[in-house]
């Protein structure tokens, strides 16, 4: 089984870039931070490796293939309700490049890194970016730190 590419600090996307999302499973909650990195995703042609987490280059139709992966992901993890929302959702984002009455994604991550993505992301979609910043592991004396902005 492959490793999480999106969701945790241990995700292939907090170890390489520091940057991932934050919660649990795939819910209409979390949804709108997956398709934006997702997105992100495509806009640069390359996405993490399942296995080995290292950045590869990929056509359009892999990443829209993990888009549809969602689907089954939100039925896993929040029911039908979950899914038919997900479905809802990434047809509106085919049909108008945008989030579904979404105006912010929720992103978590090192400052600097957080911030530079969450740049990137903003751009790409035209939402705003709510930032969970965190401390770096083994930084000395350093605590877990959330502060949220907007």
């Amino acid at each position: 089984m492959g490793k999480n590419i999106y969701q945790g600090p241990s995700s292939c996307y907090g170890r390489s870039e520091g940057v991932w999302v934050p919660s649990s499973g795939v819910t209409p909650e979390t949804l709108p931070s997956f398709i934006a990195l997702i997105v992100r995703d495509m806009a640069r042609g390359a996405t993490y490796d399942e296995e080995t987490c290292r950045l590869k280059r990929v056509d359009p139709s892999y990443l829209v293939s993990r888009l549809q992966y969602l689907v089954a992901l939100a039925k896993k993890h929040g029911g039908e309700t979950a899914k038919m929302y997900t479905e809802e959702a990434l047809e509106r984002l085919y049909r108008e490049y945008k989030l579904p009455g979404v105006e912010r994604v929720r992103l978590a991550g090192y400052p600097g890194q957080l911030d530079r993505v969450a740049r990137e992301v903003e751009k790409l979609l035209g939402v705003k970016v709510e930032k969970e910043y965190h401390a770096r592991p083994g930084q000395r004396g350093a605590k877990r730190t959330v502060g949220v902005t907007v």
